[in-house]
Order: structure tokens, then C-alpha cells, then sequence
């Protein structure tokens, strides 16, 4: 029997071994995507493959994420994370999940031309270790060592439109019953928070984000934008039954996305509860309606930017001008002033009606300066064709104040 040296064996039998543990788990065009069940490096594979194939995927098992999971859109995407937990550790810089639309990836296994639906159900995500973007909100308050590199750091990022040939690629979209949390602690304010937003979506040509929660918000718990370099992709989003606290943005749309509904959500302790935001001059979202809402606790509870034909309607907004993320004073972009309902350069057919607006009681009553519905210019647009009637006011220094 030949004898080899045991320097020689020892290195042969361990070559195989590490050849085994660097070979990458395949994806192809026609397998059935596999449950990872809890084993990191092979959720971004199950999940590329889930798109691949347009098969629906299981995932259980905990999950310790250090880099972005980065899929590209291909077919549908149809995942139960029911029970899943996805925890960033410190060394996350940029998104958790990114599914992403791509110039020549999101042609393959034929699936050219195709729109994709997006559906992910259930799943808890922990981003309270992971580094924050460098372009959250006041990146002053970011905690020294925490600072990121990259321009996002969301939980689940879906970006249905590639602007760079400017095409769409996500059809309907839903999202729904998913835990989201940014901070170590459960009384943390939002800038101690890990991360961006929970949700970011742009460019869908329909979606829901429904009954889900989210806990410690560094940027917006749910952002959805039109896409586009004109932000004609992205129509028809609703928000509904979701619960916000401790958070920049409560729930936000923006880049002039039509057809909003934000409707029956709880939000407490944040500096912007419902909103609608101009990002570029000129871009203008149409038919907005804001409805049945709670919002306790908040600078702006509701805010919407150069928009066409809105409807507010029985919203109750309270503790209007208490202490938000620990500050005594107000982070208004607008000024020093708690705004209840703001119509910033709105025009059409608009409609404020039925809300209740509540100051704070106590020592602060005095301290803070309240405004119930507030109406201004904006981007160069008066606001015009507004109707507020049968709103109820109290422990404000003004209902209305048009300015």
C-alpha cells in the first residue's frame, strides 16, 4: 500500500472540504426556490431564484445580515416570511433587502417585458446595530460611529423602475403584516435608530403596505415615490391599518405619486405623521386622500406639499404640542410652530373636513405656539380651492391660519 506523507494527506483530504464550503448555491432559471430555514448565506440565492422562477417561497429560521441582500427583479416575487427574523448586525452599510429593477438582469429567464408582482408577508427586521445612511434627516443627531457610507439603509427597499432607460418593472405590489424596528431600546428617540426607513418603494404601478408596525424610525417607517425621470412610474399606492411610534416620518409619499390613500393608521411621537413631500420643483401629486387616521404626539401630523385635488377627512390628531423625540421644541421645517392639518401649495378640489384637532394640556399649553389647519405657498403655488368646514378644534392658539 502506498504511503503518503501525513503532511500530503492532511493537505489533500482539506482541499475538498474547502472547495465544498466556497461553492456557491446555483441559481437558474427553473428550480424551485429552497427555504433557507435560519442559514444566512443561502437567503439571497433562495430569494433570486423565488423571482427567477416566479415560484413562491417559505422563509423561517433567524437571520444575522451584514451586507445588502441585493436581488434583481426578474418575475414575480411571492414571499411568507411569517415568523422569520432578520437582525442587521454593526457591520450593515446600506439596505438589508434591495429588489431592484436592472437594465439587462431583468430580462433574463425570460422574463422580458414581463411585470413583475411583488408580494412579501410577514417577518420581523432588528436594524437597531446597523450604520445609518448619509442622507437620513439631520444627520447631526446621528450617533458618533454609526455614520454609513452609502445614500440608503431600509429594510425592505423595492425600486420597480430602472431610470436609466427608463422603463417599469414591478406591477402590483403588496406588503403586509411585517415588524420593523430601528432602536436598542423600546423608549429610544428616532435619531438613535439604526437604518433608514422600514419600507422604500418607488415605481409600482400599484401596491398596499398594510397592518404592519414599526418601532424606532430613523428616516420614514413606510416611503413610497413614483420613479422615473419624471416620475411617471408609480400611481395608486394605499397605506392602511399600520402602527408608527418613536419616528422621523410616519408614513410619506413622495416625487409626485398619484392616487394616494393613507387610511385608518396609528401614529404616535413622530416628528412627521402623514405626508406628502415635494422633492423636485414642479412635480405635483394628484388625488390624495388622507382618512380616519390617529396621530398623537407630533410636530406636523398631517402635511401634504404642492398636490392637487386632496381630501382630509375624520382624522383625529391630539397632543399637539408635546414634546416629540425629547424635544421641547418644534423640528419644523416651516418654523417654530406645531401644525396640525398644512395645505403647502394646493390646488384643485380640496376638502378638510370632519378632524379633530387637540393642543396639549398642562405647563406646555403655554409654551408652545398650536395651529389647527395652517394653508400656504409652496414651490410657488398659492394654495387655492380649499373647503374646511365642520372640523373640531380645541387647546389651539389658532383653528385656521392662512398665511
Amino acid at each position: 500500500m502506498f504511503n503518503m506523507p501525513k503532511k500530503l494527506l492532511t493537505t489533500f483530504v482539506a482541499l475538498p472540504l474547502m472547495l465544498v464550503a466556497n461553492i456557491s448555491h446555483a441559481v437558474d432559471c427553473t428550480s424551485t426556490p429552497v427555504n433557507p430555514a435560519g442559514n444566512a448565506s443561502k437567503l439571497k440565492d433562495a430569494l433570486q431564484q423565488a423571482t427567477n422562477t416566479g415560484q413562491a417561497l417559505t422563509i423561517t429560521g433567524t437571520y444575522y445580515i451584514s451586507a445588502d441582500m441585493k436581488v434583481y427583479l426578474k418575475k414575480d416575487l411571492v414571499v411568507n416570511a411569517t415568523g422569520a427574523k432578520f437582525i442587521a448586525t454593526s457591520s450593515l452599510d446600506g439596505d438589508m433587502f434591495s429588489f431592484d429593477a436592472h437594465t439587462t438582469k431583468s430580462n433574463e429567464c425570460n422574463s422580458a417585458g414581463v411585470l413583475a408582482n411583488f408580494t412579501w408577508k410577514g417577518g420581523d427586521f432588528n436594524m437597531a446595530n446597523a450604520k445609518v445612511s448619509k442622507v437620513v434627516p439631520l444627520t447631526s443627531k446621528t450617533p458618533a460611529g454609526r455614520e454609513g457610507t452609502q445614500s440608503t439603509a431600509d429594510a425592505l427597499s423595492i425600486r420597480g423602475a430602472n431610470n436609466s432607460n427608463n422603463t417599469n418593472k414591478v406591477g402590483e405590489l403588496l406588503i403586509e403584516n411585517i415588524s420593523f424596528t430601528g432602536t436598542k431600546n423600546s423608549a429610544d428617540p428616532y435619531y438613535l435608530a439604526g437604518g433608514d426607513s422600514g419600507i422604500l418603494m418607488t415605481g409600482t404601478t400599484k401596491a398596499t403596505i398594510k397592518n404592519s408596525n414599526f418601532y424606532g424610525v430613523r428616516d420614514a417607517a413606510i416611503y413610497v415615490s413614483a420613479g422615473g425621470n419624471t416620475g411617471q412610474f408609480g400611481d395608486h399606492f394605499t397605506m392602511t391599518g399600520n402602527y408608527v411610534e418613536r419616528a422621523y416620518d410616519g408614513i410619506t409619499s413622495k416625487r409626485g405619486a398619484d392616487n394616494i390613500r393613507m387610511e385608518n393608521n396609528t401614529m404616535e411621537d413622530v416628528v412627521v405623521g402623514l405626508s406628502i413631500k415635494r422633492v423636485y420643483d414642479g412635480w405635483t401629486a394628484t388625488n390624495v386622500k388622507i382618512k380616519n387616521n390617529t396621530v398623537t404626539s407630533s410636530v406636523r401630523p398631517i402635511s401634504v406639499e404642492r398636490a392637487n385635488n386632496v381630501t382630509i377627512t375624520g382624522n383625529t390628531i391630539s397632543q399637539l404640542g408635546a414634546v416629540v423625540a425629547g424635544s421641547s421644541t418644534a423640528t419644523n421645517i416651516y418654523g417654530s410652530q406645531y401644525e396640525g392639518i398644512a395645505l403647502n401649495g394646493v390646488q384643485g378640489t380640496n376638502t378638510v373636513t370632519g378632524n379633530s384637532v387637540s393642543g396639549v394640556t398642562g405647563s406646555r399649553e403655554g409654551q408652545t405656539t398650536t395651529w389647527g389647519v395652517v394653508t400656504r405657498a409652496e414651490d410657488g403655488r398659492q394654495t387655492t380651492g380649499e373647503t374646511i368646514t365642520n372640523n373640531t378644534f380645541s387647546k389651539l392658539d389658532k383653528w385656521v391660519k392662512r398665511l
